[in-house]
């Protein structure tokens, strides 16, 4: 199913109290999430420290909770703007590229759910087709996001098109995503089972927050089917999308 975490903040900070001090943490997610299962097939950390928005992506196919490499990295970051993610497969082996997250120019992403692969890759441009590394439905559901929001025009629209594609070409389960340019975050939340495909939203005094499932201490806002939700460094907004 896969679990996810996002923030953006105004000034560098920790991410540690999110992925592994708190508790549930991300890392504790990747033992067993609320459906009682483990995500052990991968987990990435990518974030953006500096003003050129050029993200930096640690990740490992091996379990969040086995890996000291992921409490090195969940302590080491400090960073405006930070994503992580905790696998677990639809089938695709494990393996570095098909890791989330996925890195492309300034882009970082990560997925929770599943998407129709084959029939998303006959909608990509060669460019985007080529940019392909692993055989997962999240890249190819990345390269088509990149594809749409590569054409100019409102992001919002341009991420509206490429998730009605998507949902057009049926053969879908959750698709939940989190995509950040390194000056905001885009969190996406849609499934046919919304409860198991969940994502909630925080404010902290500094910072928002997603995540698939509450962390740490406090109260999370759930974030409703359907919606698109905006953060950056001010504000979290929300918006329909389909």
């Amino acid at each position: 199913m896969c679990r996810m975490f996002g923030m953006v903040a105004a000034t560098p900070q920790s991410i540690a109290p999110w992925l592994i001090d708190g508790e549930p943490s991300l890392r504790s997610l990747a033992i067993a999430d609320k459906s009682g299962e483990g995500n052990p097939d991968g987990w990435g950390i990518g974030w953006y420290d500096t003003e050129d928005n050029a993200p930096h992506v640690i990740k490992e196919p091996e379990p969040a909770n086995e890996s000291p490499l992921y409490e090195q990295t969940a302590h080491a970051v400090s960073a405006r703007v930070a994503l992580a993610h905790v696998r677990r497969s639809s089938g695709t082996p494990r393996s570095p590229e098909n890791t989330h997250p996925f890195v492309s120019g300034s882009w970082l992403f990560c997925h929770n759910g599943s998407c129709s692969g084959e029939h998303l890759k006959e909608h990509l441009q060669a460019e985007f087709r080529k940019s392909l590394a692993g055989d997962t439905d999240s890249e190819l559901y990345f390269a088509l996001l990149r594809q749409y929001l590569t054409s100019g025009g409102d992001p919002v629209e341009g991420i509206r098109a490429a998730v009605r594609t998507v949902i057009a070409l049926g053969d879908f389960s959750g698709l939940n995503f989190l995509l950040s340019d390194g000056l905001r975050m885009y969190a996406f939340h849609y499934s046919t089972d919304p409860e198991r495909h969940s994502m909630y939203l925080k404010h902290n005094e500094g910072s928002e927050l997603v995540a698939s499932e509450p962390l740490g201490s406090g109260s999370w806002e759930w974030l409703p089917n359907g919606w698109l939700a905006i953060l950056t460094s001010t504000e979290c907004t929300t918006v329909f999308l389909v």
